[in-house]
């Protein structure tokens, strides 16, 4: 399976996928923003007020019973980072049109539905509905001010925050709480209206008859302003290394070590890092787990994660706090026997079979096979599932070890308890 692109306007990209694989029609918008301090929290606004409603259905009640009698369509919304960019990502999925009585009427019906859900919010072209946003302004302060109580979470954000204290990609996806509590309704829905005429907007259809769908959501495409520039991510080498101790009341400690890995998604080795990363804290068999974890039982959990657009590794560990030098002693160790070669051929072929796999099942799910295409979208690369795979196939120990040789440790952020647990 893979996408045929079509322009549709100004900044406007459909991307489809005929399939007969599924028995829906999916639909996913991704509009894309470079993320900033000043809009970072109005846009995570706006996922919470599309979905209290629109002009034809001005409640989540009216939204509700409308998507029930389109035989249980579904609509959701969230914001995403990736890289320096802030994304904006509306769903909808109905059943597959040909499978229902009055299909062709009521596929027209549903992407009617969702067109007036994400363009037409409840309120005015000026503001949200008033008691609608001061509600979900208290929600969104609730959550960002709740995060510190969600510990794992709240160390990767403040760890992604001391490694990028000058660069876009330290700002919060949700924003900030300071920031919120002087946003205005009207601004909000300003900006919402910016987002909507200026910036990138890529649509992606996967399911039967699609030149159809397409044709109907080409008709709905206003015409836009020009399009919002977009920034390349700031590239940091050679940093100066940090560490940062926070405490809490908590039993167990959260280690964050964040590592400049001066290679991303558009750099010719990309997919040595990928099995690399793999090989060191991405799976089960990965070294992290095997040598902190199970042999030294130093750790609740442990593993890496890699942000290929940005080129940040981040290793992160649930760990007793009077064990923290142990643990970063043997996870410096682990890296740097990767670096020296120490791979042995049973790891490099497990950690590609199951990147492979990982790949593979992504194409049983319509939005997974949609969201897999997101890196490659903000950096203007798309690669279908054959190339992936390929160059998966392809790694070789000596790439992955020149791979880990250009690591870099940025930051060490360790979250301490300091009594009794909250």
């Amino acid at each position: 399976m893979n996408f045929v692109q079509r322009d549709l306007a100004e900044g406007v990209r459909l991307h489809l996928c005929e399939t007969e694989k599924f028995k829906t029609l999916n639909c996913k918008i991704f509009i894309q923003q470079n993320l900033e301090k000043q809009t970072a929290t109005s846009t995570a606004l706006i996922p919470l007020l599309l979905r209290r409603g629109s002009g034809k259905f001005p409640s989540t009640l009216e939204i509700a019973k409308e998507l029930e009698n389109l035989y249980a369509a579904n609509f959701s919304s969230d914001v995403l980072k990736i890289g320096e960019r802030q994304i904006l990502e509306l769903h909808y999925q109905m059943i597959d049109s040909s499978l229902l009585p009055e299909g062709d009427t009521l596929l027209e019906r549903g992407l009617e539905t969702f067109w007036d859900i994400i363009t037409n919010p409840a309120g005015s072209t000026e503001a949200f509905i008033d008691s609608y946003y001061k509600q979900e302004k208290q929600s969104l302060k609730q959550d960002l001010e709740g995060l510190v109580n969600e510990k794992r979470s709240y160390a990767i954000k403040r760890a992604i925050e001391t490694m990028c204290a000058n660069e876009p990609f330290g700002i919060y996806k949700y924003g900030e709480p300071a920031t919120l509590e002087n946003l205005k309704n009207e601004d909000v829905r300003l900006h919402y209206g910016n987002l909507l005429s200026s910036c990138p907007m890529d649509i992606f259809l996967v399911g039967r008859d699609l030149d159809r769908v397409a044709e109907f959501i080409g008709g709905l495409v206003e015409k836009r302003e020009s399009k919002q520039k977009l920034k390349l991510p700031q590239n940091v080498e050679n940093p100066e290394e940090k560490v940062m101790e926070e405490n809490m009341n908590m039993q167990q400690a959260v280690l964050i070590m964040g590592y400049r890995t001066n290679c991303t998604y558009l750099d010719d080795d990309y997919y040595d890092l990928v099995v690399g990363n793999g090989i060191l804290g991405g799976f089960a068999h990965s070294k992290l787990f095997m040598n902190v974890r199970e042999k030294a039982s130093l750790a609740y959990y442990v593993g890496s994660n890699l942000e290929g657009t940005k080129g940040i590794l981040l290793i992160n560990a649930g760990i007793n706090g009077d064990q923290k030098e142990q643990a970063m002693e043997i996870i410096r160790e682990q890296i740097s026997k990767m670096k020296a070669g120490e791979i042995t051929e049973h790891e490099l072929e497990q950690t590609k079979q199951g990147l492979i796999s990982s790949a593979n099942a992504a194409q049983d799910s319509p939005a997974a096979f949609i969201d897999r295409n997101l890196i490659g979208l903000v950096n203007g690369q798309l690669r279908d599932s054959a190339q992936v795979i390929e160059a998966i196939r392809n790694v070789r120990k000596e790439g992955v070890i020149k791979a880990m040789e250009r690591l870099s440790l940025d930051t060490t952020y360790i979250l301490s308890p300091n009594g009794q647990e909250d």
